[in-house]
C-alpha cells in the first residue's frame, strides 16, 4: 500500500473505534471519564433512568424543551459524542438487559456510591462473571472496598471535599487562615482523567493477558497528587508551604504592570541571572539573600520590593515581551473572556463549539490530547434522554420491535 493511501487510512481512524463502553454516571467524573474515551472514538452508551438520567440534565441553569424536558447547561460540558440509553436498573429486567450489554462491552464507566452497583447486582463482581474481559472502571470520593479500601469509603463526597482533605485549599493565596475552595471542578476532572488513564493500561494489560480488571479512582488521591510538591517539602522541612507563592523558588508569581497583571517564573539560578539583566538589576545576584531559590522565596517581601518598580513602569505587553526576549518564562494573565481571542487557543481548536437544539452555539473547552495520525475530535452535541435506546438495543442485543414496545409500556426502557 501506498504510503499516501496508508496515512489517509490512519488518519480516518480514532484509537478506541470498535471499543464498546457503558457508563452509569452522573455530574462530572465519570462523564468527563467516558467523554475523553468517546472523544477516542469509543462508543459510549450512556445508561440512565427513565425518568430523569443524569442529574446534570436538570442542574441550573436549565431549558426545558418542548416535551417538557430538562437540558442543563452543565450537562453539555461533559457529554460530547456519547449516546443515551435508558433503563431503568432497579426493575429485574432492566437489571438483566444492562448485564446483557456488559457482555457485549470493553469498559463499564461509574461513578455512584461504594457499592451501590453491587446492591444492584451489577458491580464489577456480578458482571466479571459474564465477561471476564471487561474493564470496570469505578470513580468515587474515597475508593471501592475491593482495592485497599478506605476508613472513609462510605462517606458521601464531591469535588470540594477532595479539595479540602488534599491540602489544596490552603494553597491559594488569601487574606486570613480561611481556606479558600478553588471555584472549579479540579478533583472532578482529574479523576475523570486517571480514570481514562487506567482504562488505557487496563486495555493494554487485557492485550497481553485476555482478562479485564477493576481500575479504583479515588477523588481525594486525585487531589493529593496534585498537592505533590507540598507533601515533599513537608516531608523534609515541617513546614507547610506558604499560600500563593511556590513551594521552593521566587519570583514565581503575579506582577501588577500599569494595565493588568502578568506572572513569572524563575525556576533555576540560570533564569535568576536573566531575569535580573532583563530588570536592570544584575546586583541582585550577588546579594546574599536571593543566592538562591529558597532563599529569595524566604525573602520575598525585599525582593518584591526591587522588582515592582520595574513592573509598574511598564505594560503588561511591554513586560511580557521584554521577559520573553530574555529568555524568561512569562506570561499575561487572562481573564476567561480572553480565552475567546486567544490566538493559541484558536490554533490548538481548544474550544469546540455545540450546536445545541435548545442552548444554541455553546462554546465548551476542547480535547487537550492531539496526535499526528488522528483527526480532530468533532463536536457532537450531548444526547437527549434515551435518544439511542432503541438503536443500541436492538445493534447490541438484537431486541425486537415487539419486545421494545413492551419493554417501554412498562416505564424499564
Amino acid at each position: 500500500m501506498g504510503g499516501i493511501a496508508l496515512q489517509s487510512m490512519i488518519g480516518s481512524l480514532r484509537p478506541l473505534d470498535g471499543i464498546r463502553v457503558l457508563t452509569v454516571e452522573n455530574f462530572l467524573a465519570g462523564p468527563f471519564c467516558s467523554m475523553w474515551l468517546a472523544d477516542a472514538g469509543a462508543e459510549v452508551v450512556k445508561i440512565e433512568s427513565p425518568d430523569g438520567g443524569d442529574f446534570a440534565r436538570s442542574t441550573e441553569p436549565v431549558k426545558v424543551d418542548s416535551e417538557g424536558r430538562d437540558r442543563g447547561l452543565s450537562f453539555l460540558r461533559s457529554n460530547r459524542n456519547k449516546k443515551s440509553v435508558t433503563l431503568d436498573l432497579k426493575r429485574p429486567e432492566g437489571k438483566a438487559m444492562f448485564i446483557e450489554l456488559a457482555r457485549h462491552a470493553d469498559i463499564v464507566v461509574e461513578n455512584l456510591r461504594p457499592g451501590a452497583m453491587d446492591r444492584l447486582g451489577i458491580g464489577y463482581q456480578h458482571l466479571r462473571k459474564v465477561n471476564a474481559a471487561l474493564i470496570y472502571v469505578a470513580i468515587s470520593g474515597f475508593g471501592q472496598r475491593d482495592i485497599l479500601p478506605s476508613p472513609y469509603k462510605d462517606h458521601p463526597a464531591f469535588d470540594i471535599v477532595g479539595q479540602a482533605l488534599s491540602g489544596l485549599m490552603y494553597r491559594p493565596e488569601r487574606k486570613d487562615d480561611r481556606p479558600v475552595y478553588l471555584g472549579f471542578s479540579l478533583t472532578d476532572i482529574e479523576a475523570g482523567i486517571l480514570g481514562a488513564y487506567g482504562a488505557m493500561l487496563a486495555l493494554f494489560q487485557r492485550h497481553r493477558t485476555g482478562q479485564g480488571q477493576m481500575v479504583d479512582i479515588s477523588l481525594y488521591d486525585a487531589s493529593l497528587i496534585l498537592n505533590e510538591i507540598s507533601v515533599t517539602m513537608f516531608s523534609v522541612f515541617k513546614q507547610p508551604s506558604k499560600p500563593g507563592v511556590h513551594a521552593v523558588t521566587a519570583p514565581f508569581g503575579t506582577y501588577q504592570t500599569n494595565d493588568g497583571y502578568i506572572v513569572v517564573a524563575v525556576l533555576g539560578e540560570r533564569i535568576w541571572e536573566r531575569f535580573c539583566a532583563v530588570i536592570g538589576q544584575p546586583q541582585l545576584k550577588a546579594d546574599p539573600r536571593f543566592k538562591d531559590g529558597v532563599l529569595r522565596q524566604a525573602n520575598l517581601g525585599e525582593l518584591n520590593s526591587s522588582i515592582e518598580p520595574w513592573m509598574r513602569a511598564r505594560s503588561k505587553a511591554a513586560a511580557v515581551q521584554a521577559l520573553l526576549a530574555g529568555g524568561v518564562p512569562a506570561s499575561p494573565v487572562q481573564d476567561v473572556g480572553e480565552l475567546f481571542d486567544c490566538p493559541h487557543v484558536a490554533a490548538r481548536n481548544m474550544l469546540m463549539t455545540l450546536d445545541d437544539p435548545l442552548w444554541g452555539a455553546v462554546r465548551v473547552a476542547g480535547n487537550p490530547v492531539k496526535m499526528s495520525a488522528v483527526p480532530e475530535v468533532e463536536a457532537n452535541s450531548p444526547p437527549t434522554l434515551g435518544q439511542h435506546t432503541e438503536e443500541i438495543l436492538k445493534r447490541w442485543l438484537n431486541v425486537s420491535d415487539a419486545d421494545l414496545a413492551g419493554l417501554r409500556e412498562r416505564g424499564i426502557a
